[in-house]
């Protein structure tokens, strides 16, 4: 074994490029898989601390619907406490909203400083607020009469140049506020970067919830009094009033991210597939390299058992440090993926404030694992060949070729049957989403499976139909000759070009079937909205201001709308209530139900639901749904299922009336304007902002800037999705590079041979560069038909199971322009090395290497 040993060390050590294209194509595998897990993470464990920040040691939410809790619900829960004594719960009123300071949005948070630190184990280690009751007389003081006093984190503070005790402007639902900084969180870290702290009376004062709470936090007593304190507040709570743990309402918050973040994940294993490829190209070409070593070797008295392990030793000593450089390399991308990961989950899902990236432990474990695992596996086929030879066999070169060729056949063979697993998978998976996953890497595995093939197909039928070049026929022919050594980087340079036409072509599609629902849905000219988060139920209209904007001249008509989320047995649901005039219905396309009878229906008290709704809850017209309104659950019947793109958890459609009756709300919080004929969107939108300047900072659009705004949301949410699907072609465009440099160096005595007999250096650069335009070409080739098959299971399959849209195909040049480029830059890079080294390199040299 020490001579075996020894062998190995010398031939990496003089293929030093080998082994280092080798080892950077699978940290670059691992990389991804890390980076995609140190985002989701990051964004996770910033989202969970700001709710433990604002939670503190509460163990349930009493909450309400959109209008929020009678804040004598809780002084007559805290009176009931008061009175049964110790084994009763504890209870501190919150209100909460957004409000923003110079641009940058805040969890404005209003607490009863008392009843919050009563509600921590102790004083001293409350979370929710100041130490006011440390801090003495002049604390309390401070605290409950300091007219707009808040409390922030140190380093928010320092971002925002603020100091204790000066004053400044905040904004709450687009009208300004007079606040002063009067204390800093103690806390430190990313959970208080995002938290405004202030007395719970000025809260509903600025969010205009006089009267109201958000929620009631409940921290029961331990033990067997815990849970009959726990049965006795489920039966005293009233109607419309729903008690939840605080870690399931987290957990399920944060699981709105699921399919987003389940897509990413897939990304990162595609490029690991694709790695899988290239680091068995590497080590076959290792192998393939040393054949005439093992076969002497073997002839000498080496069994084959140490012939297996000295080759799967080498793939997991080159696994171990691949995938520690992935790690290491992963953490860095990470960093950069965190901020694309945050402002997505901020664009479509909740604010959240990532200041600190986060590296569990499982995602490091993951990736070393990965990479030893994907070596090993990707190593086991050369090891098995290589021991199964006879030691004859084993240093004729024909006999490789002749068991590649006999290989590749058998290949389609296996490629046909994935593709049929596939698409078997896919008929009788019903609504999985991981099984939609396995067709799509099956249907992957397949293409590259036939690629070897068709790779030697083409190279041999172009060699005959170039039979009048020499140069070009020589070079074909040895493409289709050596297929050991081209079939496996072509390969996998066809995966990475099938999963980027694929994404490429249902990006377009979303894209364009986003762009249509736009211009089929917007009806009114002009929309007007609060600031604030979507569903909040802070964003509402000052009624004076939406009597000014009705009324303003150009205006003809005008919708209203109230948006909020409201809990349900199946979970939280948005709700879209309202009142639209009854030519605008028709921008609502059915997917289910007949729209006349629907809509007959929903002027009864039926609703709509979106597709997504739909798919999620597995709802069709006629059946029901129950929400639980401000007077207990209710139970609704659906009329009809709508197109929607805009909303990946699904919303339903109910009446502006229903729902105030229902939910007792009377905000509004969004206008359609429809202007008069003639009128000019810009001029009006300019009358109406003049119209309400100095009551209420409105956000006010025309529909055009509406559809602009909402395709560039579209184009950050998929720029991950874009970064990721690059990293797996720049993994495969390395790996032609590193297989097709060792093929073409492992060639220079027979190139040399060529030179001796004639060919000049100008045609050997074209040989070598008419070879890798083969190869990178027949990759494109075999890569176009995968990639639309490919995108088909993305959109019909993954996208369909993961959020429930459907989305129609759309194709364009464009969608395979990136692939074809991609394609002639690794063949290009492939054959410039190869072709400068044998223009100089000297022929007696050239004719001595063996």
């Amino acid at each position: 074994m020490d001579t075996l040993h020894a062998a190995t060390l010398r031939h990496l050590w003089r293929h030093p490029a080998q082994l280092a294209l080798a080892l950077l194509a699978l940290a670059l595998g691992v990389s991804t898989i890390v980076a995609v897990d140190v985002a989701i993470a990051s964004a996770q464990r910033a989202f969970e601390l700001s709710l433990q920040a604002v939670n503190g040691a509460a163990g349930y939410q009493i909450v309400g619907g959109p209008a929020g809790i009678d804040e004598q619900v809780y002084v007559r829960l805290r009176t009931a406490a008061a009175a049964a004594g110790a084994e009763q719960a504890q209870f501190a009123p919150l209100v909460s909203g957004y409000a923003t300071i110079a641009d940058r949005v805040m969890q404005l948070t209003g607490i009863d400083p008392f009843a919050s630190a009563e509600l921590q184990p102790s004083a001293a280690a409350a979370v929710q607020g100041p130490q006011v009751l440390a801090g003495g007389l002049a604390a309390v003081r401070r605290w409950l009469l300091s007219r707009g006093g808040v409390a922030m984190s140190a380093a928010a503070a320092r971002q925002l140049h603020l100091v204790a005790g000066t004053g400044f402007t905040l904004t709450v639902s687009g009208v300004p506020r007079p606040a002063r900084l009067i204390e800093l969180l103690p806390g430190t870290g990313a959970a208080f970067d995002a938290l405004l702290l202030t007395d719970i009376a000025q809260a509903q004062e600025w969010l205009g919830a006089q009267g109201r709470l958000s929620r009631i936090d409940v921290r029961l007593p331990p033990g067997e009094a815990g849970a009959r304190a726990l049965a006795r507040l489920r039966g005293e709570l009233p109607p419309g009033l729903t008690l939840r743990a605080t870690r399931a309402a987290a957990r399920e918050t944060f699981a709105m991210t699921g399919a987003f973040t389940t897509n990413l994940r897939a990304m990162s294993l595609l490029e690991l597939l694709v790695g899988t490829l290239l680091i068995y190209g590497a080590v076959s070409f290792a192998v393939l390299q040393r054949r005439h070593m093992f076969g002497v070797l073997r002839a000498l008295g080496v069994t084959r058992a140490e012939v297996l392990a000295l080759v799967l030793g080498e793939a997991a000593v080159l696994g171990a440090l691949g995938a520690l450089c992935g790690v290491l390399l992963g953490i860095g991308i990470g960093r950069g993926l965190v901020g694309l990961v945050s402002r997505t989950i901020n664009d479509l899902y909740f604010v959240v404030a990532v200041n600190e990236v986060s590296v569990p432990a499982s995602a490091v474990a993951k990736g070393l694992a990965a990479g030893v695992l994907t070596a090993l596996v990707a190593a086991l086929l050369p090891a098995l060949e290589v021991a199964r030879s006879a030691p004859r066999l084993a240093l004729e070169r024909s006999v490789l070729e002749g068991r590649t060729r006999s290989l590749a056949r058998r290949l389609v063979l296996v490629g046909v049957l994935l593709g049929a697993a596939a698409a078997l998978v896919v008929l009788f998976s019903g609504r999985s989403l991981l099984a939609g996953f396995v067709a799509l890497f099956l249907l992957l595995v397949a293409a590259a499976a036939v690629t070897p093939a068709a790779l030697a197909w083409c190279a041999r039928g172009a060699a005959r139909a170039l039979a009048g070049s020499p140069v070009a026929r020589l070079a074909l022919a040895d493409v289709a000759a050596s297929l050991s050594r081209t079939g496996v980087a072509v390969a996998a340079l066809g995966m990475a070009l099938t999963a980027m036409i694929g994404v490429a072509i249902m990006v377009g599609s979303f894209r364009e079937s986003l762009r249509e629902w736009l211009l089929q849905t917007m009806r009114a000219d002009i929309y007007v909205t609060a600031p604030g988060g979507a569903e909040s139920p802070q964003r509402r209209l000052d009624p004076a201001v939406i009597r000014a904007l009705v009324t303003a001249p150009g205006v003809q008509g005008h919708s209203e709308g109230r948006r909020a989320q409201v809990d349900s047995p199946a979970g939280p649901i948005d709700v879209d209530a309202l009142a639209i005039p009854a030519a605008s219905r028709s921008a609502f396309r059915f997917t289910q139900g007949d729209p006349a009878r629907a809509w007959a229906q929903f002027a009864r008290g039926a609703i709509l639901i979106s597709e997504p709704l739909a798919w999620r809850l597995a709802l069709a017209p006629s059946q029901s749904l129950t929400l639980n309104t401000a007077d207990g659950p209710r139970r609704f019947t659906v009329a009809g299922v709508y197109r929607e793109y805009g909303n990946d958890r699904g919303e339903l459609l109910m009446s502006l009336d229903q729902y105030r009756r229902l939910f007792h709300d009377e905000a509004i919080g969004a206008l359609g304007l429809y202007l008069a004929p003639g009128a000019e969107p810009s001029a009006t939108l300019a009358a109406l902002r003049a119209a309400v300047h100095g009551r209420q900072a409105l956000l006010m659009r025309s529909n055009a800037d509406i559809r602009a705004l909402s395709m560039r949301i579209f184009e950050r949410t998929f720029v991950i999705t874009r970064v990721l699907y690059w990293l797996a072609a720049g993994v495969a465009a390395l790996g032609l590079l590193s297989a097709l440099l060792a093929w073409e160096l492992e060639r220079t005595r027979q190139l040399a041979i060529l030179r001796a007999l004639g060919l000049t250096p100008a045609n050997t650069g074209l040989l070598i560069l008419a070879q890798t335009l083969c190869m990178g070409l027949v990759a494109l080739l075999s890569a176009i038909p995968a990639g639309l098959l490919t995108s088909l299971v993305l959109t019909s399959v993954i996208n369909r199971r993961a959020f429930g849209w459907q989305i129609e195909l759309h194709l364009s040049v464009a969608q395979f322009s990136n692939a074809l480029w991609l394609a002639l830059a690794a063949s290009a890079a492939a054959a410039a090395y190869p072709a400068w080294r044998s223009a100089r390199l000297g022929l007696a040299s050239g004719l001595r290497e063996e």
